[in-house]
């Protein structure tokens, strides 16, 4: 994606539910507005889920939704944590 307000955005998990429906995690460590990232992605699935569809040999594709990722800065959180418990 060239658009600018993307940059820095990762994808962090995917998870599949049922055959309709695929739940896309994000994630943005800068100091990001949760819900305009996830608006402006959510405006965006009919473009991700065209590419898709022009990518893969599917008939049918599940419906993206985009969702944001809390747990990954918690994961941060601890990770720190247990270096600091490391550090002599």
């Amino acid at each position: 994606m060239a658009d600018p307000r993307f940059n820095g955005v990762s994808i962090t998990r995917v998870e599949a539910c049922g055959r309709d429906h695929l739940n896309v995690w994000v994630y943005h460590n800068a100091e990001t507005d949760v819900e305009v990232c996830v608006q402006a992605l959510t405006r965006m699935t009919p473009h991700f889920e065209h590419q898709l569809r022009r990518a893969l040999s599917k008939r049918r594709l599940p419906r993206i939704h985009f969702k944001w990722d809390e747990n990954f800065e918690k994961s941060g959180d601890v990770l720190q944590m247990l270096r600091n418990l490391e550090a002599p």
